[in-house]
């Protein structure tokens, strides 16, 4: 058996010494921890000092370049382009024909004739190289393998980030990045991440990863971060109020005329036939017998103000129809009822005689990495009356509630209002489990785009 010091890991970051408490397998399919102390002492970093993760690499990385490049971006996004210049970070947006969300990532005016993206392919590059690429004169290069991305989340990210980098950055506003050096080597410092409070990343070359991780963690560890596993990555998205693509959400791919066949043609592309294939996901929850509940449109997820609507963009007519429907649900987050929770787990020790409820176990609902999982439940009103959906739900162990976010109806989005979500497959065993409508984004700690980090 291999020790510990010689076991398999990635490129991106060095093996922990000591090692993490435990691991998993990564979308690099490379050894990746699950768990470095536990789910819940990882989870409080991002409101009490910072985490380190690294667990997103690879993360898909592709660069957009040509005078044009902002036109095609605004022909296959929904995203507005405008105020986007150099050295600024949009969300990026795609949809489909009928307003479905189809991905969302990260956007960077890296240059006059230059945009770098994160998280949006393969949407991105079937539309360059299938479409508008020779329209609009762009080029595309994927370069996923040959960089790094750190993140930094938590009160004292700018701390490290300044103690790593050897100068200030409390200039610098969110959605921001800026040019700076860790160890000498070139780094970009952005300020954005989805832990909800302050936070930033670190983007470089592959080739200085492990260097800079190091420095990173030399300098963070004495004043209390912590490095987070995987298990507990996705939690951060629910308390941020940030609906994640496989996590929270579907995308219907599948559905894209010609990105099947693209996918399986295109060198590069094998793992994105895979993730791509929504009906290969386990779909899990009482609203799991129908995978239309598990398609949303950008209004439901209060993203409708990025979305201009005075120009052409592949989905347009459709986000028209939605901007403009009072009928379309809202975002929300659900606090659910500590008592219903409660007589759902002590429903497991009732005796062979009873049936229990499906089981409340973990911390979440979404093992990231660990299967290809998604969990919907139906939202109620007091008639029984479906009302919504809700995305999974989770621990938040710092404020000592279990939540949710999801969609709900315009009239039930109101907080403090009285709901209840249905727990349980269909044809099994279901609770209606009292929820209360509660704020959102529920993450209340030193929100990144409220913190002014110029006075210290």
């Amino acid at each position: 058996m291999n020790s510990a010091h010689v076991m398999p890991f990635d490129p991106w970051h060095p093996l922990p010494d000591p090692p993490a408490a435990s691991y998993s397998m990564s979308l690099s399919m490379h050894l990746s921890p699950y768990e470095y102390t536990s789910w819940r002492d990882e989870t409080m970093s991002w409101k009490t000092t910072c985490y380190l993760h690294a667990g997103l690499n690879p993360t898909d990385t592709y660069i957009i370049r040509g005078k044009r490049v902002l036109e095609f971006l605004g022909r296959v996004c929904a995203t507005n382009m405008e105020n986007f210049e150099v050295g600024r970070i949009k969300h990026g947006l795609c949809v489909d024909e009928q307003g479905r969300v189809l991905t969302d990532g990260v956007m960077m005016r890296t240059g006059e004739e230059e945009v770098t993206t994160y998280w949006m392919v393969p949407i991105l590059n079937f539309y360059l190289d299938t479409k508008y690429g020779e329209e609009y004169g762009v080029t595309g290069e994927l370069v996923t393998n040959d960089v790094f991305l750190f993140q930094i989340g938590g009160p004292i990210s700018l701390d490290v980030v300044e103690a790593a980098t050897g100068e200030s950055f409390r200039d610098m506003k969110h959605l921001r990045y800026r040019d700076s050096q860790i160890c000498g080597h070139p780094v970009q410092i952005c300020r954005v991440g989805m832990a909800g409070t302050l936070a930033y990343e670190v983007h470089g070359s592959i080739a200085h990863a492990h260097e800079v991780y190091q420095k990173l963690w030399e300098v963070g560890q004495p004043m209390g971060m912590r490095r987070l596993g995987s298990h507990c990555y996705p939690m951060n998205h629910a308390e941020n109020g940030f609906p994640q693509l496989k996590v929270h959400f579907l995308e219907p791919r599948t559905q894209v005329e010609g990105l099947m066949e693209y996918l399986q043609t295109t060198p590069g592309m094998e793992f994105q036939v895979y993730t791509c294939n929504e009906n290969g996901f386990v779909l899990d929850g009482s609203a799991a017998d129908d995978r239309n509940n598990f398609f949303h449109n950008p209004y439901e997820f209060g993203w409708g103000r990025m979305i201009h609507l005075d120009h052409d963009f592949i989905g347009r007519e459709a986000c028209e129809r939605i901007a403009a429907d009072e009928s379309t649900r809202k975002i929300v987050t659900y606090e659910w009822n500590a008592d219903d929770i409660a007589e759902v787990f002590a429903s497991q020790f009732h005796g062979q005689d009873e049936e229990p409820y499906k089981f409340i176990e973990g911390p979440s609902d979404c093992e990231y990495w660990m299967g290809m999982d998604v969990h919907h439940d139906l939202v109620l009103d007091a008639d029984g009356n479906v009302i919504g959906t809700s995305f999974g739900r989770q621990n938040a162990c710092y404020f000592r509630r279990m939540i949710s976010i999801g969609c709900v109806d315009p009239a039930f989005a109101e907080e403090g209002t009285e709901v209840c979500v249905l727990w349980g497959n269909p044809g099994q065993r279901q609770k209606k489990i009292r929820a209360t409508i509660a704020r959102f984004p529920y993450n209340n700690v030193m929100r990144s785009s409220e913190t002014d980090v110029s006075k210290k």
